[in-house]
């Protein structure tokens, strides 16, 4: 008839399971949330198409010219900002055009090598955090052993644009310095 102190620590062992199970949640989902955040913006197909197009632009240049963009200097990378690299194509127009805020939007481009180097890494600490978050990922993922040489990956072509989009595409060589191809 009075079962008012059960009733109680039942209310109170329920509310601590409920408990338990909302934080075990939590714990758990919200990583997985901060996650899909993190990476929402990066190698979607929209970016890794537009990379396309700019891979293909840059290749389409000149031998002398595709070879002075894969020689990469001392240190290790070459960095243009919007369209700086159209100095560097054959036809500087349509470079222009399309990468300006009317059509890819492009706010970085880098070529690397492949294989992301630790000096890379630590130059790229100037860079917004979505793209120094994308690049320091790259390099983890570069040291699971993967080789790129079987595939004749030589270059990286890393592309940031305004929207915050990242994505990276492999410039594929011949072996010689002007042998680039798409």
């Amino acid at each position: 008839m009075n079962n008012k102190g059960f009733v109680l620590v039942e209310s109170i062992v329920v509310s601590v399971f409920v408990l338990g199970l909302f934080t075990f949640m939590v714990a758990n989902i919200l990583p997985l949330v901060g996650e899909y955040e993190k990476v929402r913006n990066y190698d979607s197909i929209e970016s890794i198409y537009d990379a396309h197009m700019i891979r293909k632009m840059i290749l389409k240049s000149d031998e002398q010219r595709v070879t002075n963009l894969v020689t990469l200097p001392s240190e290790g990378y070459y960095l243009f900002e919007g369209t700086d690299i159209c100095l560097y194509v054959s036809n500087v127009n349509y470079c222009r055009k399309l990468l300006s805020r009317d059509y890819l939007d492009v706010s970085k481009i880098i070529i690397t090598n492949y294989v992301i180097s630790d000096d890379f890494v630590k130059r790229s600490k100037g860079f917004n955090r979505a793209l120094r978050e994308y690049i320091e990922q790259m390099q983890r993922y570069n040291n699971t052993g993967l080789s790129p040489t079987q595939y004749n990956y030589e270059r990286r072509l890393i592309i940031s644009f305004n929207d915050g989009r990242v994505v990276n595409i492999e410039l594929l060589l011949d072996g010689a310095p002007g042998g680039a191809t798409c």
